[in-house]
């Protein structure tokens, strides 16, 4: 009887430490999925105030009457950089956890970046390139890209409702997001939009056009001949050049070339300047080291913009002056 007790004892002994173990497990692997899923929602929450800040850009950038081409790119590159890092931050997440949730997201962002990648190449090529039907083509392939990552979302929007309900999970915010119109389509939609794009009068086309718009002489001049030459002080001279980008896009690294020559032909001062940015409807100015003319001598002041390549206009890249010095006595 005692030896019966004993593997009874025994035998529930051992049916206690498994049901433990059991029970551990499940506790541990709950608690692992709990983790886990609190992370994927973190980063979902991220996700989709990246994607929601995007896709009001993106339908505001399409309004090509209202944007010009500095706004157009530098929305564009934040657009495109926003997916980047709702991308990224994806493919950090811990390979172990997976769920339907975690795949329908992971289609959204993937489908996104890809379709603006695509809209943000095929964009810059149309309105910088004759249009062709193959950038049309492109459009509309990065139309349905965004609107893959749409329905994506849409579903996942759906099944993380349910299970928040069914689990009674705290699920942060998560935004309705749309890049496009779901049941639109794709081309249909491109060329409308190619449509716009070329009718546009507000400069999304590149336009380059660098002017002298002025030159003023330091200090004042004392006043101006009949001829229009400047009577100066008897003192150093300099000048500042007002330059203007009239284009619709920044430049860096404008050279400006500077010659000052007096009647006989001969060069007495020369300089070759830079102004290391202008932006799109800016103006900058550069102010020249003063120089010492010769009294009763008339002298002309040279200043030329260097060509940038593809500058439209090239006649207000170039700007002389005279002025002397009224001889002593």
């Amino acid at each position: 009887m005692n030896v019966f007790n004993k593997f009874i004892r025994r035998g529930f002994t051992v049916i206690i430490s498994v049901a433990l173990a059991v029970f551990g497990m499940q506790f541990y692997e709950n608690y692992v999925y709990s983790a886990n899923l609190n992370s994927f929602l973190e980063d979902a929450a991220v996700v989709s105030t990246l994607h929601k800040e995007s896709s009001e850009e993106f339908s505001l950038l399409l309004d090509f009457d209202e944007i010009n081409r500095e706004q157009f790119e530098s929305t564009l590159n934040k657009i495109v950089g926003n997916a980047q890092e709702a991308y990224n931050l994806l493919a950090n997440i811990n390979e172990d956890f997976s769920s339907k949730e975690k795949d329908l997201l992971e289609i959204s962002v993937t489908s996104w970046l890809k379709g603006l990648e695509t809209f943000q190449v095929s964009m810059i090529t149309l309105i910088d390139s004759q249009y062709s039907q193959e950038i049309e083509e492109s459009i509309a392939d990065s139309i349905v890209d965004l609107s893959i990552g749409d329905k994506a979302y849409k579903e996942f929007l759906g099944l993380i409702s349910q299970k928040g309900e069914l689990e009674n999970i705290f699920l942060p915010e998560l935004y309705s997001i749309e890049y496009t119109e779901l049941e639109s389509s794709a081309y249909r939609f491109a060329d409308t939009i190619v449509s716009r794009a070329r009718q546009s009068s507000t400069g999304l086309f590149l336009r380059k056009d660098l002017a002298i718009t002025g030159i003023d002489f330091l200090p004042n001049p004392i006043t101006l001949t009949e001829e229009g030459h400047s009577v100066l002080l008897n003192e150093p001279v300099a000048i500042q050049i007002v330059v203007a980008n009239e284009g619709n896009i920044e430049e860096f690294e404008v050279v400006i070339l500077i010659l000052v020559s007096d009647e006989y032909g001969e060069t007495i001062y020369e300089k070759r300047a830079k102004i290391n940015s202008i932006k799109s409807l800016e103006s900058r100015s550069y102010f020249t080291d003063p120089i010492d003319i010769e009294p009763g001598v008339l002298h002309e002041w040279f200043i030329k913009i260097e060509e940038i390549e593809n500058e439209e206009e090239l006649d207000d890249n170039l700007y002389t002056t005279t002025g002397f010095i009224p001889p002593e006595g």
